[in-house]
């Protein structure tokens, strides 16, 4: 069996899972999703708890079988709770702000980056001295981190001064400068 197709899915009290025949829905506080069910893959619903089981062997539907945990796990937890990625940016004179749906930054380029704001996402940003911090939060995972992952590449940090973006949880090795020897 799958290591992750195997867990079982808590259910939150808030979040409620319906079974058709080959689809899923997931409605919550948040929102509401539906899943096409792959063929070979079965879900049961017991204790709150979601179960997803497999009805043959093969290479095929053991790849479906985590694939299709996964993605209704984190419904379940977008859909109650939300996703979210934060994202650290320090550099003398940057500067952030949320104007609309447009995400406009000055990151030490000669102009300032305007980034527009996918539907589905939230954008908090938290001025410093010297730095921001921009949060994405969303019900999608998928949107959050892909999101997250483009503003990452803007200015991403360098390991000389910590200079430019890096997520929170990110550990960036410091290097120490050059020298002539």
């Amino acid at each position: 069996m799958s290591r992750i197709g195997r867990l079982p899915i808590p259910l939150p009290e808030k979040v409620e899972v319906t079974l058709k025949k080959t689809t899923v829905t997931v409605k919550g506080p948040r929102g509401e999703k539906e899943l096409e069910v792959p063929k070979g893959i079965s879900i049961e619903i017991k204790d709150g708890r979601v179960m997803i089981e497999r009805t043959e062997e093969t290479s095929e539907y053991r790849r479906m079988h985590g694939t299709t945990r996964a993605i209704l796990a984190n419904w379940i937890k977008g859909l109650s709770t939300g996703h979210q990625k934060t994202l650290l940016v320090k550099g003398k004179g940057y500067q952030g702000e949320v104007t609309g749906k447009v995400l406009e930054m000055q990151l030490g380029f000669s102009h300032k980056v305007l980034m527009e704001i996918p539907p589905g996402l939230e954008i908090t940003v938290q001025p410093g001295q010297n730095a921001f911090t921009i949060i994405v939060k969303g019900n999608d995972k998928q949107l959050v981190g892909s999101y997250a992952s483009v503003l990452y590449k803007i200015k991403p940090v360098e390991p000389y001064n910590l200079i430019g973006m890096r997520y929170s949880d990110q550990f960036v090795k410091r290097k120490t400068v050059k020298t002539i020897t």
